[in-house]
This record gives C-alpha cells, structure tokens and sequence, in this order.
C-alpha cells in the first residue's frame, strides 16, 4: 500500500490516538506519548500494523494519549486507508 495523499485519524483526547501522515518516498515514524513509558510499545505496535499493511513510504506522525491496542490498529488502519486512498483493506491478508 503506497500513501498518496496526506490524512489523519483519531483525536487528541484521553485514551485515544491521533494518526498524521503525508506523502513522501521514504518511510518515517516518530512517536510520542503521555506516558513515555508506553512510547515504545506504541511504537512497536504500530510499526507492525504497517507492515502488515505493507506500507513503504510516508512520514507517519503519532501523538499517544494512552490508547488501547485496538485503539491504536484502529487509528493506524484508517490512517493508512485515507492516506493510500483506498475504502477498504483486505482482511485475508491481515
């Protein structure tokens, strides 16, 4: 999946994740959290939720506000949809 168009998911509320991303050719994450403890699992988990998505390129922003992990899957996919222009994933390959 190529990101093609900048997006955004989520919000910046308790609990929640709020997910940037914009075009570019290389691949870049940073991450930040409220609870820095919490900023490497974060960051490990969504990692793995673009690669399942086999996303190569865009510069991916996250600010964490103590999200659950289907929180984070959950901002991350839609994030990765808007950004790819697509409606939907396929879920097989998930």
């Amino acid at each position: 999946m190529k990101i093609h168009q900048s997006a955004v998911a989520g919000t910046f509320e308790s609990s929640d994740l709020f997910v940037e991303v914009e075009p570019q050719p290389q691949f870049s994450l940073s991450v930040t959290s409220s609870a820095t403890q919490f900023r490497d699992a974060v960051e490990t988990q969504v990692r793995n939720i673009l690669t399942k998505l086999h996303i190569e390129n865009g510069q991916w922003r996250v600010t964490d506000s103590g999200a659950l992990d289907c929180i984070i899957a959950a901002r991350v996919e839609t994030a990765a949809l808007r950004g790819a222009e697509l409606s939907a994933l396929n879920w097989e390959e998930m």
